[in-house]
C-alpha cells in the first residue's frame, strides 16, 4: 500500500470535457465571436440560456442552478449554469465521475489560452478581460489489478526495463474547466465569507470542493475493499 500512496499522492493533471463533439470543438469554439461562454454572456437570466441551449434536456433546474447533463468523446458531464438573482455568473464542466481518459485537459487549455497566468495550488488560472478561467485536473481513484504474482526482471536482468510501480494499477482522472464573471469574482475577493456566497456546485466549479480520492483493493481473502486514500509524507 506504501507503493500505491507514493504513486497516488501527487496531483496528476489531466483532462476535462465539455458539451461538443471532438476536442478541437470543445476547446476552440467553448466561448464564440463576443461571448463569454458557449452562446452566452454575464447577466443573462436563467430562461435566456434555458432558451440558447434548446435541444438538450435539463438534469437540474433551481432559481440559481441549470445542469446539462453530456458525454464527451464517451466521457459522461455535467455542463453548469449558475445564477444569482437570476443573473448568470459562472458556468463550466465538470467531471460526472472518475474517468480513465483525461489526459489531455490542461494541455488542451494551455494550446488555448497560453501559459497560465496563476499556477495554483490546485489548478492552473488565466484573466481575461471579462472572464476568469479555471482549470484543474487530479487524480480521485486507482484500481489494484488482482494478480497472485509480483513481476521482476529474474534472469532478463539486464534485458527488461525496470518494472512501473503503477503496472498493476489503472488511474481515473476528475476536473473541471470553469468560466467566471470577472465582476463577481472582485466581488469575492472584497467580500469577508466568501465561501458562504457560493453554491454547492460553484465550489465544485472553483475546485475548492473536490472528490476524496480512493483505491480499490483486492484483500487476501479475495474481496474488494475501496478506501481512502492517504497521502504520503
Amino acid at each position: 500500500m506504501k507503493k500505491l500512496n507514493s504513486f497516488l499522492g501527487p496531483v496528476i493533471l489531466s483532462l476535462f470535457l465539455t458539451g461538443c463533439s471532438t476536442f478541437s470543438h470543445i476547446f476552440f469554439d467553448d466561448v464564440q465571436d463576443d461571448y463569454d461562454f458557449r452562446k452566452v454572456r454575464w447577466g443573462y437570466s436563467q430562461e435566456r440560456v434555458e432558451t440558447i441551449e434548446q435541444g438538450k434536456v435539463v438534469f437540474s433546474r433551481t432559481p440559481d442552478l441549470l445542469i446539462y447533463k453530456s458525454k464527451i468523446e464517451g466521457v459522461p458531464v455535467l455542463l453548469v449554469y449558475t445564477f444569482r438573482k437570476n443573473k448568470l455568473r459562472s458556468a463550466g464542466y465538470m467531471t460526472q465521475k472518475p474517468v480513465r481518459n483525461a489526459q489531455n485537459f490542461v494541455k488542451k487549455c494551455i494550446e488555448k489560452h497560453g501559459i497560465p497566468q496563476y499556477e495554483l495550488t490546485d489548478g492552473m488560472m488565466w484573466q481575461l478581460p471579462k472572464t476568469i478561467v479555471y482549470v484543474d485536473g487530479y487524480t480521485s481513484h486507482a484500481i489494484a489489478r488482482n494478480s497472485k504474482y509480483q513481476r521482476s526482471a529474474g534472469v532478463l536482468e539486464f534485458i527488461l526495463p525496470k518494472p512501473s510501480e503503477d503496472d498493476d494499477l489503472i488511474v481515473r482522472w476528475d476536473g473541471v474547466l470553469t468560466y467566471i464573471d470577472r465582476n463577481f469574482y472582485n466581488e469575492l475577493a472584497e467580500t469577508e465569507f466568501p465561501l458562504l456566497d457560493l453554491s454547492y456546485y460553484e465550489k465544485r466549479l472553483f475546485g475548492v470542493l473536490k472528490r476524496r480520492a480512493s483505491v480499490r483493493v483486492r484483500t487476501q481473502t479475495g474481496d474488494t475493499v475501496t478506501v481512502p486514500l492517504q497521502e504520503s509524507e
